[in-house]
């Protein structure tokens, strides 16, 4: 474990709420008491066949929830690292209602604060 003060500054992290319907592609979401990588996010509009092809399963499990003349459902495609193992990287699928709030996680960027002593006057 390095302790080296001098090092590279860290991020902070933490959540926030959002629409399922404001999911991306680049998000970590909360589901199921679990942090996912998320790979891909459809709805409605969006065409899994261009990616998986027709008949795909993938591709009909998603056509099957988010393609309706009304768009209720937006599909995840995450990271299941617990199906995972070192030779193979392993996806699910995941549903939520458009309107649904999801947790996701958010980068607080590393700030540099200059030290102060403590009594020491400064004139601004």
């Amino acid at each position: 474990m390095s302790t080296n003060p001098t090092g590279p500054a860290r991020s902070t992290w933490t959540t926030q709420t959002i629409r399922a319907s404001d999911l991306t592609g680049t998000d970590t979401v909360l589901i199921e008491g679990v942090w996912r990588e998320v790979l891909d996010v459809w709805t409605g509009d969006d065409d899994p066949a261009a990616q998986f092809g027709e008949d795909n399963p993938t591709t009909l499990a998603i056509l099957a929830k988010t393609d309706w003349s009304t768009p209720c459902w937006i599909a995840v495609r995450f990271v299941d690292e617990d199906r995972s193992n070192d030779m193979e990287s392993m996806d699910s699928l995941h549903f939520f209602r458009l309107r649904d709030l999801v947790e996701v996680q958010k980068e607080i960027p590393p700030t540099h604060f200059t030290t102060r002593v403590p009594n020491q006057r400064t004139t601004e």
